[in-house]
């Protein structure tokens, strides 16, 4: 009996530990709730820098949500059911938060870098950003006719030479949703043209430089979605197209095709 006393509590207590520590089927890995969490709060926080938006649209604000439930093929209880067991087990979930908190930091120094590198562009050339139709954009699966969304600047430019660019945030990228992003600069006799394929969320950037003696009049192009059903979203922001004159270009850039389409 006093060998029993002592085997049965420890043999208990060994099966509670390990019972805590495993996580259940049905709960996400610690990898794949740091990916959730992160594309909610990019989602959560376009909610709240929108807030008169979303309080008028409720079913805008659903959608966005579930676009980031859809890209991660999961649903609101699989993630409510994640979120408790997680927040049970403080220094699990600590450790998720602390790796979103860290993406984020990247992120944003990321984001400093490139705004510090334009700014030494600025200082040695003509910058100029050119106006658009929308900064931001939800597309749902009825909004792009023919899979296509059409976009150009709203001017006409008459600039010679230099380096266009077009660049924007997008969430809803999949190994099934890729968009391609297709910038065309047309000038007198001839339309330069460059492809991209986006093949993960986050910041979009993508410029064509064209020689200083063509003079460019129109700035346009598309963004194609090869596959999309009826459960495709895709949420765009901060989308911009800008010029910038350069004093001496040497060549054009090796990926962008020049088609001629006059003399």
């Amino acid at each position: 009996m006093k060998v029993n006393s002592i085997i049965i509590p420890t043999l208990f207590s060994t099966l509670f530990i390990f019972a805590c520590s495993t996580r259940p089927s049905y709960v996400l890995s610690e990898s794949k709730m740091e990916k959730v969490l992160y594309d909610m709060y990019i989602a959560e926080g376009e909610i709240s820098t929108e807030f008169t938006t979303f309080a008028t649209d409720s079913t805008r604000k659903k959608e966005l949500l579930n676009s980031v439930l859809k890209k991660h093929k999961i649903t609101e209880a699989i993630l409510d059911t994640s979120l408790a067991w997680y927040t049970g087990r403080l220094e699990k979930y600590f450790k998720i938060t602390s790796k979103v908190s860290k993406r984020f930091t990247d992120a944003s120094d990321k984001l400093r870098h490139q705004q510090e590198e334009t700014t030494k562009s600025e200082a040695n050339a003509d910058h100029m950003i050119l106006p658009v139709e929308k900064e931001r954009f939800l597309l749902r699966y009825g909004d792009w006719p023919n899979n296509l969304y059409p976009f150009h600047a709203d001017t006409v430019l008459n600039r010679y030479g230099g380096i266009y660019e077009i660049g924007f945030n997008i969430l809803g990228v999949s190994s099934s949703l890729r968009p391609v992003v297709t910038l065309c600069v047309q000038c007198l006799d001839t339309t330069f043209v460059k492809q991209d394929t986006i093949s993960r969320n986050g910041l979009f950037v993508s410029s064509l430089t064209i020689y200083q003696n063509k003079q460019a009049k129109k700035l346009y192009g598309t963004i194609y979605f090869p596959k999309i059903n009826p459960e495709s979203i895709v949420f765009i922001q901060n989308f911009s197209l800008s010029h910038s004159s350069r004093q001496r270009i040497e060549k054009i850039s090796d990926k962008s095709i020049g088609v001629v389409i006059g003399n």
